[in-house]
């Protein structure tokens, strides 16, 4: 990874020295970088065992156990012993205590080995090491390492500013737990809330973790990394493994979290898992804080004003035990750039449920789901879902539709998918107000229509889309006041190539494939401007009842004989019937020679 180059210079004068072999056989002076004299040693084992003259205020260790394993590092004498002494701490035999004093402390100048063998299960402990770090906060270097530093604990980053950095693939942790599991490997916490609609006691801020690689053994109700009540958190150049539940998970008075350049390649795992790879959720209610230090009993829902502000960046996953992103009672979450597999089970790609609003997802390429890819839930609102390019629903349950809008004003842009469940009524349901469509390519469909809205879903609007179905129709729409326009209707062999139940629709601009009779259908009780549409030679459009005369179809091409052409005039309208004649009346249509005749052909 890149370290700034003052970072390089303070691993190269502490940490780094034991990392080259860099050892002194016997106690000499070195340069102490605050401009006074420190003895070098070999070792802090060594240097406990010593008696330092009074005028030395600075020892230079060349490893932790023994030279050149690591663990070397910078210590300052203390003019007492420590309140409460901690493995950052050293004391020679001569009763002396000393205090790390490197801007930079590795992992292995707290004892860390980093020796576990994964594949084995064998190795040193290095827990105590790992949570001391963590307890000293400042910034902390997880070399890289042949094996893993293993722990058999969450590790809780709880001091502002705390900075824990590596390199990359090769610095990695890896928890082995218990039955019950740890929680979680890493942990970015401040205090709880003390009562149920209170704030954090205390939110942890500032913190960056980067070029780690988090491994939790497959363990469940173990998450990789889990932030609540912080701010100010920067996440980057992270890798998960063998992850059993979240990878990433950001839970209760969270804000100003960015997450970018992240490598999952397992989560989710652990036995019938209803878990997502990335996991974003606000307070709601009646939920038990009391296992943090003073923390209520049961909150309230906060309605997603705790959490915001969230980003996700290029972020990579290969595999999924369910779901791959969930957004709860939150608002301002950003991704943009993921990356993903197959989702497994019945998992869904990217889930919006409580109160979501002002969120967006962009630039996803993902696999096939035996799901859904967008479930978006009745609360949210004002959600953007574009630029995607997913594989197919393969699955064969009734809810299997690809994309749920239940959320008022959401746009989905630009994405295309194929829609292989029979099952489900439809690949796109819109069931909330205000929805936008535009440039979604569905290569094909087995469902029964590509795109269905009930009457909640009013005010729909629809364009540049293509929808494709080698047996189904291209859209039912119940709902009012839906506009189509521009789009490519490619389903010549369905009943119908669209359908409109209700009332003060238009229908302009859009190329319709297919022959038979009723390519566009409009039920009694419905009406539709329909206008400049293009239609296959011989194609009509279906009026039931009096529904054409509380329409309007002119300009249109490709109709066959007999096709509806009919022009709203004030409170009236103005008809050319079935021969031709032209008729007028002030007010509706009845039949399709009602109305006064001013005119004929020729």
């Amino acid at each position: 990874m890149s370290v700034s180059p003052l970072t390089r210079r303070s691993l190269l004068g502490a940490a780094g020295a034991g990392a080259v072999g860099v050892a002194a056989a016997a106690p000499s002076s070195a340069a102490d970088p605050a401009g006074s004299e420190a003895l070098s040693v070999p070792s802090r084992a060594a240097a406990e065992q010593m008696i330092v003259n009074g005028r030395v205020r600075a020892l230079r260790t060349f490893g932790y156990a023994a030279a050149g394993d690591g663990g070397g590092a910078l210590y300052r004498r203390l003019d007492a012993a420590p309140a409460e002494p901690d493995r950052w701490h050293l004391r020679t035999r001569d009763g002396a205590w000393w205090e790390l004093a490197d801007d930079v402390v590795s992992v292995k100048a707290l004892g860390a080995a980093g020796d576990y063998d994964f594949e084995t299960g064998t190795g040193t402990d290095d827990t105590d090491a790992l949570q001391a770090a963590a307890r000293r906060g400042g910034t902390v270097y997880v070399p890289g390492t042949d094996g893993a530093y293993l722990t058999t604990d969450s590790i809780s980053l709880l001091v502002d500013g705390t900075h824990w950095f590596g390199d990359g693939l090769r610095s990695r942790i890896t928890l082995v737990s218990g039955p019950g599991g740890a929680g979680e490997l890493l942990g970015i916490h401040g205090a709880a809330p003390s009562t149920p609609a209170g704030p954090p006691q205390r939110y942890v801020q500032g913190v960056r973790v980067s070029g780690l690689h988090l491994d939790t053994s497959n363990g469940s109700n173990d998450n990789g990394l889990g932030g609540s009540f912080c701010r100010d958190v920067q996440i980057d150049n992270l890798y998960f493994s063998r992850i059993g539940r979240k990878a990433l998970t950001f839970q209760y008075h969270c804000a100003n979290v960015r997450c970018r350049d992240v490598t999952v390649y397992e989560a989710a795992t652990e036995p019938r898992s209803t878990f997502a790879v990335i996991s974003i959720e606000g307070q709601t209610a009646g939920v038990d804080l009391s296992y943090y230090p003073g923390g209520t009993t049961s909150t309230e829902d906060l309605g997603g004003t705790d959490v915001h502000d969230i980003t996700f960046s290029d972020i990579t996953c290969h595999s999924t035990g369910y779901n791959y992103v969930v957004v709860s009672n939150a608002h301002r979450v950003r991704f943009e750039g993921l990356a993903l597999g197959d989702t497994s089970g019945a998992g869904s790609f990217v889930i919006f449920t409580r109160k979501v609003w002002d969120s967006h997802v962009r630039g996803v390429r993902g696999g096939n789901t035996a799901r859904r890819f967008f479930e978006i839930g009745e609360q949210a609102h004002s959600c953007t879902f574009e630029d995607f390019r997913f594989g197919a629903t393969t699955g064969t349950g009734a809810d299997g539709r690809a994309i749920r809008i239940g959320g008022t004003r959401i746009r989905v842009a630009d994405g295309s998918f194929r829609h292989a469940n029979a099952v489900a009524l439809e690949a796109v349901l819109v069931a909330g107000a205000d929805a936008t469509i535009t440039g979604l390519h569905v290569t094909e469909c087995a469902s029964q229509y590509v795109l269905n809205a009930p009457p909640a879903g009013v005010r729909l609007k629809l364009t540049d889309c293509t929808f494709v179905s080698s047996t189904g129709a291209a859209f039912r729409i119940k709902g009012d006041h839906a506009q189509l326009s521009g789009n490519h209707f490619r389903t010549p062999a369905g009943p119908f190539a669209g359908r409109f139940e209700g009332p003060g629709n238009v229908f302009t601009g859009n190329d319709v494939a297919g022959t038979a009779p009723g390519r566009l259908v409009v039920t009694a009780d419905a009406s539709v401007v329909a206008t400049l549409n293009t239609f296959e030679a011989g194609a009509t459009m279906t009026f039931d009842g009096g529904s054409l005369y509380a329409s309007a179809a002119f300009g249109n091409t490709g109709l066959g004989e007999g096709g509806a052409n009919l022009v709203p005039l004030g409170g009236g309208a103005l008809h050319a019937d079935g021969a031709g004649v032209l008729r007028i009346k002030g007010s509706r249509f009845a039949s399709d020679t009602d109305g006064v005749v001013v005119g004929g052909q020729g």
